[in-house]
């Protein structure tokens, strides 16, 4: 893998989901930071961008329900207004700079860790609840969670079914434009 890319997973809608590898400028930089900036970043700056809300997602797999693979692409131009939530394979989340990166914005900002617990916009017969710890308000495109967990709530013959969604990390970025709701408690 070209260190300058780095593995991510997009849900976009109920039960698809993409993964694939996008260009960084540094190891260094967040993934969240990066899906927050006022643009995507794309190394080949030649390569033909057909939408300026997208991202390129290069070696990307399209996953349905349950993980299956649908399809694979060289390279996807997927738009930023579709993706729901995110997740990478950081391998320093949680580590000590991490940590101690936190507790400098708790510090300047005096807010705490919050408790939250999102539900999405309904699509279909289904809806999202997302739940994590949040380190601060956002006003940022992708709200940062940790702690992640999200199930899907299906409607299926008048009855509601809860469905857990399989995630390979314990941290997402929601995308807020999804949010219909917010339940958000301070641990005391």
């Amino acid at each position: 893998m070209n260190e300058l890319q780095r593995q991510v997973t997009i849900i976009t809608s109920l039960g698809k989901r993409y993964s694939g590898r996008i260009d960084i400028p540094n190891s260094a930089l967040r993934t969240t930071d990066l899906f927050n900036s006022s643009s995507m970043f794309w190394k080949n700056q030649q390569q033909t961008r057909y939408f300026k809300d997208s991202l390129l997602l290069h070696d990307a797999q399209l996953m349905l329900s349950g993980g299956a693979l649908y399809e694979s692409y060289g390279n996807l131009q997927l738009r930023l207004g579709a993706i729901i939530a995110f997740y990478d394979e950081f391998t320093t989340l949680g580590c000590d700079d991490e940590r101690a990166r936190m507790k400098n914005i708790q510090t300047k900002t005096g807010e705490q860790n919050s408790n939250i617990k999102i539900i999405a916009n309904t699509m279909g017969n289904s809806y999202f609840e997302i739940s994590g710890a949040v380190q601060k308000k956002s006003h940022d495109r992708f709200l940062p969670l940790q702690k992640a967990a999200i199930v899907e709530i299906i409607k299926k013959e008048d009855k509601w079914f809860k469905r857990p969604f399989n995630l390979n990390s314990n941290f997402i970025g929601v995308n807020t434009s999804y949010i219909e709701a917010v339940d958000v408690t301070v641990p005391s």
